[in-house]
């Protein structure tokens, strides 16, 4: 099991029970990505000894092993056959990254960490930003692609796409 952004300490009751409720031991999670160093998405790493670590875009294996892996905006960080991690610059300056998951029941789900606070966000986010510039251009990215978009904070969220008008 791969887990994204662990929330922080004060939901490590809250994480401990989801896990538990989808039938996985802390033990058992192989893979947790950060989407960035926010406290409320990766305070609760340490449950995780035995996992690799990729918070932002640093990646660890268990014991402190660093791995070098080229991600970029240009060059997405191949995890498996449909699963990607994205460098989605903005929200937390320039090594934010995105989890992008294709062909699933939903179509591409993307877990976007904080580059999309939550759905609605359109005349907010930009005070949370370090970079603006940056997230605007992630968040075209994302919505360009998924079908369906888990934000930092809220539900997730279905894109709708204008169709076509005819000529």
């Amino acid at each position: 099991p791969i887990l994204v952004d662990t929330g922080g300490p004060w939901a490590r009751e809250a994480l401990l029970g989801a896990l538990a409720g989808q039938g996985v031991a802390p033990g058992d999670v192989t893979l947790v990505v950060g989407t960035h160093g926010h406290s409320d998405h990766i305070g609760n790493l340490g449950l995780f000894p035995g996992a690799a670590l990729l918070v932002s875009h640093d990646f660890c294996l268990p014991g402190g092993r660093y791995l070098p892996h080229g991600l970029g905006e240009e060059r997405p960080l191949q995890l498996g056959p449909g699963l990607e991690v994205w460098a989605t610059p903005g929200h937390g300056g320039q090594r934010d990254v995105s989890v992008v998951v294709a062909g699933t029941a939903l179509g591409t789900v993307v877990v976007a960490g904080d580059v999309f606070e939550q759905s609605g966000d359109e005349d907010s986010w930009q005070a949370l930003s370090e970079d603006p510039v940056a997230q605007e251009r992630s968040r075209k990215r994302v919505l360009g692609t998924a079908d369906v978009v888990v934000p930092g904070h809220g539900a997730p969220f279905r894109v709708v796409r204008e169709a076509p008008q005819p000529r």
